[in-house]
């Protein structure tokens, strides 16, 4: 029943998406408001209002404060993923959406810099700092990244590789990896020296597929260094914070999902990772981020709201994790079914959150949809016979 349901859910999803060109809202898009909120947008805390304001409203504010849909480097890095993993439609519709979508990725590369990087199509303001759109944050690029492999690994076109070795190269020389005993770390945003965990293990699994397809020995130890700070700093009870500033210790689904997929992807590419670390992480997450009906906590301390992305990461760690701990698919699966029950909208895109009296439908792309598709990608992997 599940291949036929996630099979069924990502083909009506691929063509939501592809109706629309990967277009859509994003939960923080608030800041590219043109009407309505300029003295909002002076300020800080103006700022993190219009953002939380627009990200939170059960009522779609954007046409009234002139946002238009935008196509984000993350999505289209996500989708593409989904293409080159396959699983829902054929092979010839999939290899010629995979090259269109990796070029209008392109088209959004960061224009001031030789290496490959990305950022966000709107201006950011988090409780940690203030980035501008455009400017290369490392989530988005390390996606980018995994999409290069992908369709790399994929087709066995050399030309990916080459945009995946010019990734990493962004990493190694605009991203400032911070000596950190043990282990050194990567920040989030060039010139940034943050230390936010699963930043620093997405850039790390990116150069441990690097290292394993090009032998270049920089992106080996960058990955090694940067996977034992994090390792180092993991919990008694197999978490991780957000960050390791005092305001940034909170713990949380789709962040800790990203840690552990991050930690398994280095593995599997050949830098050394501490399986029992993993496995503690594992049973961390799978007991204090889910409800045993499938339900994704927000927090570790706390229910609401249910999040698609704390959903979506919940369904492919899970996924991913099966290929070494087999009983980790019914833990996908179950939290796929209650996606189906609880997030999909009638149109095959998910709501962006429940809360626990209301819902906000907004079909968030990068948030939401992308993640999504690529999930079920690699929930039909573990269907596959």
């Amino acid at each position: 029943m599940t291949v036929s349901g996630a099979l069924e859910a990502a083909v009506a999803l691929e063509a939501w998406g592809d109706r629309r060109g990967w277009a859509g809202p994003d939960p923080y898009d608030g800041l590219s408001a043109t009407r309505l909120v300029g003295p909002l947008k002076r300020t800080v805390g103006g700022r993190r209002v219009l953002s939380q304001l627009v990200k939170r409203s059960p009522i779609d504010l954007r046409p009234l404060l002139g946002i238009s849909p935008g196509h984000s480097a993350a999505s289209l890095a996500q989708v593409a993923s989904a293409y080159a993993r396959n699983g829902f439609l054929s092979a010839d519709d999939a290899q010629t959406k995979l090259s269109a979508t990796l070029a209008r990725l392109e088209e959004l590369r960061a224009p001031d810099l030789d290496d490959l990087a990305f950022g966000y199509h709107f201006d950011v303001q988090t409780r940690v700092f203030f980035y501008p759109r455009g400017a290369p944050n490392v989530i988005a690029t390390a996606f980018a990244g995994n999409a290069f492999l992908d369709a790399h690994e994929t087709t066995g076109d050399a030309a990916w590789l080459a945009r995946a070795q010019s990734v990493g190269e962004f990493f190694i020389r605009h991203v400032p990896q911070t000596e950190d005993e043990p282990g050194s770390y990567f920040g989030y945003l060039v010139g940034d020296r943050t230390p936010i965990h699963n930043a620093n293990l997405l850039v790390c699994a990116v150069l441990a597929r690097l290292h394993r397809l090009t032998g270049d020995e920089r992106f080996g130890s960058a990955a090694r260094d940067g996977i034992t700070y994090t390792l180092a700093r993991q919990a008694a009870d197999g978490s991780w914070p957000y960050g390791e500033q005092a305001h940034l210790r909170w713990v949380d689904g789709h962040h800790t999902g990203y840690i552990l997929e991050a930690l398994l992807v280095a593995a599997d590419a050949g830098i050394p990772v501490d399986m029992n670390a993993w496995r503690k992480g594992m049973e961390f997450y799978e007991r204090n981020l889910f409800l045993a009906d499938g339900a994704p906590k927000y927090y570790a301390g706390s229910l609401y709201p249910l999040d698609v992305q704390a959903l979506a990461q919940g369904i492919q760690t899970f996924a991913r994790a099966a290929g070494r701990e087999p009983r980790y698919a019914v833990m996908a699966e179950k939290i796929f079914a209650y996606g189906m029950l609880r997030f999909r909208r009638d149109d095959g895109a998910f709501v962006f959150q429940r809360r626990r009296f209301w819902a906000n439908s907004t079909p968030h792309v990068r948030w939401g949809q992308a993640p999504m598709l690529l999930a079920l990608s690699h929930l039909l992997a573990v269907d596959a016979p």
